[in-house]
């Protein structure tokens, strides 16, 4: 019996990578006029069941192969990216495989061990939909069969902005016969708003929401706290809906509600077989005054549409500063700027000692820099005067230089602790929230992630809330994840798009009016296990928000007894008189409120291990371990208890076997599954001058990928998106490729982010490399070490010209003993960037930015003279004309890349 496994793989929405093309079986047949019907969606139905807050929602999707032989069918869904996958099932014919969680590392071994004898494995794609994780499946299916897939996740929904969102993605890529909707609310108190926007094809934020109900959704009210709603589009409503044909619905169907407020205690509990969950929700009152300090990336990568809409969004959100709050700005490139609204002129610069130059890689050290934030900073009033002054400084900001993360925002913390009101200086400050912006990642000063989150210490009493916004897909949205966690804050992403600017300002919203500090739930010692509460101490509480607690109560304990202790008012758990909210009543076997506690519990342990695992040493035998350590280890007990797929813990979906039939013969036959979440790749210690390269083999049903360990090679850095001030295009490291692009030998089929993925997995040993492949490649097997890439500076002819009239985004050159200067666009403006065809008959090319395709040739056997007759082409960008090079094509109609072009 010849076995598959396939690979599911969550991917959080940060990561991309190539969508697979069609299989070669269909690629052939067509290229004959041989057209093979593709695999159809009959039947999607969706249904999600919302109990107090906690959402558990299935999806169903049934799939036909009409065509008389054997398919690939791709299962794919997008989930909300704070939900977790419980449950995955899959019926192919008569062959059913449910899922179990295991350890990651198990399960990543079973894995290897799947792919050693030859199984097929599956493929990421790309995630598109804002705020969310994909989920893609491909799997064979015979001749005239079908498909079943059943996906479980659940989620704990958040109350931001007074309502509760579900977020239902749906996309099945061509038109459902057969879809439905189906969403039930159940909730302890009145719901009183419910909103349902119209079906939104687009990732565009519903900036000015409205009390509407989409006309195809059917709401029935079962009760004043239960209510059924149903979508149900037709054929023709799908067609009209999306705008793009037979494509089918593209977008989300969204559903907002909120419960009764008002005459209510802030704290609403509920407990049932033992749990309890706490949700307390502050009065709507005037919110308190603020000091906000606005920390902007003005760093060469922002020029152009994102620095327009930064200066869009920040016009706005000055404006919405309440005439209580205080305020600073402080911008950052190379150097670090705190302005000074009274006088320009005399705003504190925070300076590195030296500058180094934009194509090499010398960067000076941090204990090198200036630091001169005064004793005394003026924070200014939210007054017209001060507001229109600040509207006028962001409008002068420019967009030049590196990315200098870590003085940017030691600056700003400072800056709270030194600040002094500018109209009163012997008053006191109110509470300081920063709001830090960012399009990428550090590349001057200190560079290191784990150095600069060391800036936030581990006592939390000293910290200030960092809000972190990273913009666009350069940023390290990870890395400011933690950064805020640290700060007890949270981070958001926000997406190059249209609305960025409405984006900036709706998550300003979110943040701008707190209501309450130092929120603190105490309970009754002999009531509850003190050891099983989830987190109980928060910083601000801001309007429309909500604060959850969740925890076991003591053997017989059905009341919860306790208060809310905050800097400004204290709530005892007492209901008003003549009221008592009464638990909601569950069917015995129904276990919500555990799995909420479950739920919630693995998410804060998961934050608290990502937050601080940098400062936890290992610990020694015999030492106790760190608290981040022990975050992680209770995580995963969690996860593996209540079946919940998280960064530490992996579905394997086996088939169930009859132990008394016959062994099958059907090459499509399935046995083995894994469902991983990629976000947890931590880095991994590889031997002194190891790496890895990739062989690809195309094999029956699908493609394998098998790695071995071969010779020492570099690496080029993962560019960064920002100026290069400071930094080497170039830099070598002795560590394995992590996005690399693999040139494949002829003939070979693969998608090449998966081969990337798959040459960083760390489990992988050289001895799991089969000793028989199989015989059914469509060519001879060679492997592809990636040699040593070349800094642009080893290029001897090209030359940097005099003159201080470069720009973060390119700088001037000249070729050898040129009087001509070229303009050379810098790695991280040139991706994506593609010119027209070049070259040869023989030698077809594409021209592209110098920068994207810099060949070995170019520093060994290529002259001046040979690469301006040969290589030498224009790339016209924004009215600029930058030096490019024609980039070889293979016979297969794509483009050298750069990192392609070192291993050619």
């Amino acid at each position: 019996m010849r076995l598959a496994a396939i690979v599911l793989a969550l991917v959080a929405v940060t990561i991309t990578s190539e969508v697979n093309a069609a299989p070669p079986e269909r690629a052939r047949n067509a290229a004959a006029g041989n057209k093979i019907p593709e695999p159809k969606i009959y039947f999607l139905h969706i249904k999600s069941d919302i109990k107090s807050r906690y959402a558990k929602t299935l999806v169903t999707s049934k799939v036909a192969n009409p065509a008389d032989k054997a398919q690939e069918v791709v299962y794919q869904m997008t989930i909300p990216e704070s939900a977790f996958i419980s449950n995955f099932t899959m019926l192919v014919d008569d062959q059913l495989m449910e899922g179990q969680v295991k350890e990651r590392t198990e399960a990543k071994h079973e894995y290897h061990a799947a792919k050693e004898s030859g199984q097929t494995a599956g493929h990421v794609a790309t995630a598109t939909v804002r705020d969310s994780n994909q989920v893609r499946i491909s799997v064979n299916v015979g001749p005239l069969s079908k498909v079943t897939f059943n996906v479980t996740y659940e989620e704990l929904l958040a109350r931001r902005k007074a309502r509760y969102e579900l977020a239902i993605n749906v996309n099945p890529g061509q038109v459902v016969p057969d879809m439905s909707i189906d969403v039930f609310i159940e909730e302890n108190r009145n719901i009183t708003l419910l909103q349902v926007p119209e079906f939104r094809s687009t990732n565009e934020i519903d900036f000015e929401e409205r009390d509407e109900i989409f006309n195809l959704t059917q709401v029935t009210k079962i009760s004043k706290q239960k209510l059924h709603l149903n979508f149900a589009p037709s054929e023709s409503d799908q067609i009209r809906l999306s705008g793009n044909g037979k494509q089918g619905l593209g977008g989300r169907f969204v559903v907002r509600y909120d419960v009764d407020r008002k005459n209510q205690p802030a704290s609403e509990v509920l407990t049932k077989d033992g749990y309890f969950v706490h949700f307390f929700t502050p009065p709507e009152e005037e919110p308190l005054p603020k000091h906000v300090v606005f920390v902007l990336d003005v760093s060469g990568s922002m020029y152009g549409t994102k620095m327009s809409q930064l200066k869009e969004a920040m016009n706005a959100i000055l404006d919405e500063l309440r005439p209580q709050d205080f305020f600073n700005l402080i911008e950052f490139s190379h150097p670090v700027t705190i302005l000074n609204l009274d006088t320009p002129s005399n705003s504190t610069v925070i300076q590195l000692v030296e500058s180094s130059s934009w194509y090499e890689q010398t960067t000076p050290s941090p204990e090198k820099a200036i630091r001169s934030v005064p004793d005394k900073v003026d924070a200014y009033p939210a007054t017209p005067f001060y507001i229109s002054i600040a509207k006028e400084a962001v409008e002068k900001m420019s967009a030049n230089g590196g990315t200098n993360i870590h003085d940017s925002v030691k600056a700003a913390i400072e800056v709270t602790k030194k600040a002094v009101p500018n109209n009163d200086k012997e008053g006191k400050l109110p509470a300081p929230i920063i709001i830090f912006l960012t399009d990428g990642e550090a590349t001057v000063g200190e560079t290191s992630a784990d150095q600069i989150l060391k800036i936030i210490p581990e006592d939390q009493k000293e910290s200030v809330p960092v809000f972190s916004l990273a913009f666009g897909d350069d940023a390290d949205l990870k890395f400011l994840k933690r950064l805020s966690l640290r700060a007890g804050a949270f981070a958001r992403k926000i997406y190059e798009a249209a609305d960025a600017a409405l984006q900036l300002r709706d998550f300003y919203r979110q943040v701008a009016s707190p209501l309450l500090t130092n929120a603190t739930f105490n309970y009754d010692q002999n009531k509850v296990e003190g050891k099983v509460l989830t987190k109980q101490k928060f910083g601000l509480v801001f309007s429309g928000s909500e604060l959850v607690v969740a925890g076991k109560l003591n053997s017989g304990v059905e009341e919860l007894s306790g208060t809310v202790f905050t800097s400004n008012r204290n709530f005892p758990l007492l209901p008003f008189p003549g009221e008592r909210p009464e638990p909601v009543v569950r069917d015995t076997e129904d276990n919500f409120l555990e799995r909420l506690w479950a739920f919630l519990s693995i998410k804060q342990s998961l934050d608290k291990y990502e937050a601080w695992k940098v400062d936890a040493a290992p610990a020694k035998e015999g030492e106790e371990k760190s608290a981040a350590q022990k975050a992680k280890e209770e995580a995963l007990r969690l996860a593996l208890q209540f079946s919940f797929v998280t960064p530490v813990t992996s579905l394997i979906v086996v088939k169930k076997d009859d132990t008394t039939a016959k062994p099958s013969t059907n090459q499509n036959d399935i046995k083995k599954i894994v469902i991983q979440n990629e976000e947890e790749d931590e880095a991994t210690a590889y031997p002194s001058g190891a790496s890895y390269s990739a062989i690809a083999l195309q094999a029956q049903g699908g493609y394998s990928i098998l790695k071995k360990r071969i010779t020492p090679t570099r690496r080029p850095i993962r560019p960064s998106g920002h100026g290069y001030g400071g930094s080497s295009l170039l830099q070598r490291i002795p560590s394995p490729p992590r996005t690399t692009t693999l040139a494949l030998p002829s003939g070979f089929i693969m998608q090449k982010e998966s081969v990337a993925e798959e040459a960083l997995d760390s489990d992988f040993d050289s001895d799991l490399v089969p000793a028989n492949l199989p015989t059914t490649m469509t060519a001879p097997i060679e492997t592809t070490t990636i040699e040593a890439t070349i800094p642009i500076s080893s290029i001897p002819w090209l030359v940097p010209s005099e003159g201080d009239n470069n720009s973060s985004d390119w700088q001037n050159f000249k070729l050898e003993n040129s009087t001509e200067i070229y303009k050379v666009l810098s790695f991280s403006k040139s991706q994506n960037v593609t010119g027209e065809a070049c070259g040869q008959t023989t030698t077809p090319g594409i021209c592209r930015p110098f920068t994207a395709c810099v060949l070995r040739s170019f520093s060994e056997t290529t002259s001046a003279e040979n690469f301006t007759k040969n290589f030498k082409c224009d790339i016209s960008l924004e009215g600029e004309i930058f030096l490019g090079a024609c980039c070889p094509v293979d016979n297969a109609g794509v483009t050298t890349t750069r990192l392609e072009a070192e291993v050619n």
